[in-house]
């Protein structure tokens, strides 16, 4: 196979992802109808399981064994491998290619150029490092909407990597570099500061004190002149700019007083650099209403600002929006500033009025429009699917709006109608279970909440049926934070995002504590993937058993499986298998993977008939209810 051919199937494979995610959200403008939108989903994710074995193969064939060869990697093999990355990291459409399998293979070149910098040039070095620091920020901005010690590990090895580049600021070492390094180094130790980034948790003083020394220390070196005089070329004017503009950036995430005072001055140097600036590849890279934003939002952190002139400001803004508008500007209108309303509003407790009841109102249902209707091919489509996958963190229920639980299931609707299906899939068969069970044994119900025995049971019925509907209803909303993961059809997870996808029953549970919508069905949403005896599974630290819960948990499981096993849709790495085969697999593992009650439930005819009816023709309904949920 020719270099020519390679790179053609490179090509091919990120055209074939771009496509998959556009018929996984099909556009529901071309559907006449809601038995053609069951038609189109099924045929869309015959047509993805085929894009997807072709992505595989080039994986397979080409990728993976250069990447587990003991074998020295040749120049060319390097460069095509860079090639490869390059396409995967598009700056210009981050959201439209593969972040993750271009982080793995960045890895590899990373340890390879150190080895081989360490042997020969030491610019090889640098430039692997410098490298690694872009790519670690785009890893890590991913998943800053997760706490777990996967994140902090590889934040640990990236704020690393970027101190051990650093290093060769000292100006006896800088002198001795080639220009390409020394750019490097000033850009990748300078962009070290966003690894920092933090917007879905407090973080302590130390952390952030840590992160702004870099940029204050880039400050010093763009104000030395030995650095101009060693780079004399070099684009200091916008180099002067990111130290401004990541300065401000840390004012999306939760910062102390005194730390926002410090981003506060960085936002205002920002906006008086771009008013000043004639650099066009500058000022057009940049939205100064976004920096605005940062300003505003600063200012009310440090106190210079009321939380209520703030929000104010922000609604103002979001007011004067073009909700057809889907160019750069009118996704950060349409979708950042109301994210930036809600977050002061949580950040600062601010207490709030009726006209902020009627703001949250226009904000949920516009927002979600605004998903519904942006045009799948529209090339910021998955930017904005980003975007709204933040809103979960900033949500607030009040009076007279959408639940959290209804905003996260119409929200599924908007970004990924696989998981809405599935989810009220799982709803149906968990109620159907529900129901059978207390009839055969209502026994295994008695620690449920108000009921200490049998008769309590009995007549706490309808409450336990709509309790287990409710909660399986629920029990995927970790997953509306790591969509571009879940929609990722194009190849087999990988490590990471396997343990991405892994810690969303523990984010979903997270998040539904913190709103009287979900917290009563926390414990389901964190136990669904747990075996019933707990001995795998995850998260492997919660003990089901403890819960009052657990027979609901242990429903949700099995209705999750069997949903999950006999679905062609939004499944196209597996084929779907048969009822019969599902429930061989039920009443073996029952016991150990799935509860006991299993083996009996599914020697019940009548409960097997409604669990297939509910697999088959209520399963096409539900692609019916699908599409005139995304027609209103």
């Amino acid at each position: 196979m020719t270099r020519e051919d390679i790179f053609k199937q490179f090509k091919d494979y990120v055209d074939h992802i771009k496509r998959i995610r556009r018929l996984s959200t099909p556009e529901i403008s071309d559907i006449s109808g809601p038995d053609e939108y069951s038609t189109v989903l099924e045929d869309n994710f015959s047509r993805i399981g085929l894009l997807a074995q072709e992505n595989r193969s080039l994986i397979d064939g080409f990728i993976r064994p250069l990447l587990m060869g003991k074998e020295e990697l040749t120049d060319d093999a390097r460069n095509l491998l860079v090639s490869f990355m390059d396409l995967l990291m598009n700056d210009d459409s981050l959201e439209e290619v593969d972040v993750h399998l271009a982080v793995v293979i960045n890895s590899f070149l990373f340890e390879q150029d150190i080895e081989k910098g360490g042997q020969t040039d030491e610019n090889v070095r640098i430039n692997a490092m410098a490298q690694k620091v872009r790519q670690d920020y785009f890893m890590l901005s991913a998943l800053t909407r997760f706490d777990n010690e996967e994140l902090h590990e590889i934040r640990k090895k990236a704020i690393e990597n970027r101190n051990r580049l650093s290093l060769f600021l000292r100006k006896d070492k800088f002198t001795s570099l080639s220009d390409e390094a020394k750019a490097n180094v000033l850009l990748g130790s300078l962009s070290g500061a966003l690894l920092y980034e933090s917007t879905a948790f407090p973080m302590p003083d130390e952390w952030w004190e840590e992160a702004l020394s870099i940029i204050d220390d880039s400050l010093e070196v763009f104000n030395d002149p030995f650095y101009h005089n060693a780079l004399p070329d070099y684009e200091w004017d916008a180099y002067e700019f990111r130290i401004y503009y990541y300065g401000s950036f840390f004012a999306y995430s939760y910062i102390p007083k005194h730390i926002a005072a410090r981003v506060y001055d960085y936002a205002r140097k920002a906006i008086d650099f771009l008013k000043h600036c004639d650099n066009e590849f500058i000022t057009s890279s940049v939205n100064i209403e976004q920096e605005e934003d940062l300003l505003y939002l600063s200012s009310v952190l440090a106190g210079y600002t009321s939380a209520r002139e703030a929000c104010e400001k922000f609604y103002s803004a979001y007011e004067n929006r073009n909700p057809a508008d889907y160019s750069v500007t009118g996704v950060n209108k349409n979708l950042d500033t109301p994210s930036l309303y809600m977050s002061v509003v949580k950040m600062t407790g601010l207490e709030l009025t009726e006209e902020d009841f009627d703001r949250y109102r226009e904000i949920e249902k516009s927002t979600l429009r605004y998903i519904y209707d942006i045009p799948k091919r529209s090339s910021v489509y998955m930017k904005c699917v980003t975007l709204f996958s933040n809103f979960p963190i900033y949500y607030k229920e009040v009076p007279g709006i959408r639940s959290m639980k209804d905003f996260c299931i119409d929200a599924f609707a908007a970004v990924h109608p696989p998981t809405y299906i599935h989810c009220n899939m799982v709803a149906r068969l968990s109620e159907c279970i529900a129901r059978h069970l207390i009839r055969m044994e209502p026994e295994l119900f008695i620690a449920f909440p108000g009921c200490a025995c049998q008769e309590d049971v009995s007549e706490s019925r309808d409450r336990i049926v709509r309790y287990t509907y409710n909660a399986a209803l629920c029990h995927d909303m970790g997953k509306l934070l790591i969509i571009d993961t879940i929609s990722m059809y194009g190849r087999n997870l990988l490590d990471d995002e396997f343990s991405l996808i892994k810690s969303h029953p523990v984010t979903g549970a997270k998040i539904a504590k913190e709103h009287h919508s979900t917290r009563e069905y926390a414990d389901v949403i964190k136990g669904h993937h747990l075996w019933y005896d707990c001995s795998r599974g995850y998260p492997m630290n919660f003990d089901t058993f403890k819960s009052p819960y657990k027979t609901v948990i242990d429903i949700v499981s099995i209705a999750d499986s069997l949903d999950a096993a006999t679905d062609s849709v939004g499944r196209s790495y597996n084929t779907e298998k048969t009822f019969t085969e599902v429930l061989k697999e039920l009443t073996d593992g029952a016991g150990s993977r799935y509860a006991p009650f299993a083996a009996g439930l599914f020697a019940d005819k009548k409960v097997c008939s409604e669990i297939e009816y509910l697999l088959t023709s209520g399963r096409k309904k539900l692609y019916s209810e699908t599409y005139r949920t995304l027609r209103k």
